[in-house]
């Protein structure tokens, strides 16, 4: 008993320390920083990291927002290998939806948001 917790303990000392990370990338044609904060604020406000991958790990999901705000579309580009953290990745986008209205500056239909949720390693 006393050696199978001690393996354990060394298991999880050895274990590589990961650091979550959130990032969050806009169409380059789109430049309002007010609304790039807010967006942001709201997925990483709802996501809730699990433990996940190993570091250098990411899930990558792109978001189709639409003029008045609603989440048209979520795929994912890059999935990380944990399905856990990719689903908590997925639920924190789709919780932060709808997002605010475009603004009447920005002249297209629709925005591409890409989302990163990164294992970084500590």
């Amino acid at each position: 008993m006393l050696r199978a917790f001690l393996i354990a303990a060394v298991l999880v000392l050895a274990a590589p320390k990961v650091v979550p990370r959130f990032n969050a990338y806009f169409a380059s044609a789109f430049t309002d920083a007010a609304y790039q904060k807010e967006a942001a604020a709201k997925v990483m406000k709802g996501w809730r990291p699990v433990a996940g991958p190993e570091p250098g790990k990411k899930t990558v999901l792109i978001a189709l927002i639409s003029r008045d705000g609603k989440l048209m579309g979520l795929r994912d580009n890059m999935l990380s290998g944990s399905k856990a953290w990719d689903d908590a990745a997925i639920a924190a986008v789709k919780a932060a939806a709808p997002f605010a209205p475009l603004p009447k500056t920005y002249t297209y239909p629709t925005l591409e948001v890409h989302f990163h949720f990164e294992a970084a390693a500590r």
